[in-house]
């Protein structure tokens, strides 16, 4: 593989990679497998993030308008 077909910056951190040392998972290219792993927790929590704004409105609000109680 050549220099020319691969990113020249860690998909995570942004720094440089170096010609002999990356690291490519998921189809992006990391400076260290510990950058890749905070890309893949950072990934999670996202995705954690979204499940819950889907869920929410599921829930029924309270209805406003109901009528009055008797006292």
């Amino acid at each position: 593989m050549g220099v020319g077909n691969r990113a020249a910056a860690c998909a995570s951190c942004g720094k440089r990679l170096s010609r002999k040392q990356w690291y490519y998972r998921n189809g992006k290219y990391f400076c260290k497998k510990r950058c890749w792993v905070t890309e893949k927790a950072k990934a999670q929590q996202d995705a954690g993030k979204d499940q819950a704004v889907k869920e929410a409105p599921k829930k029924e609000a309270p209805k406003e308008n109901a009528a009055p109680a008797a006292s």
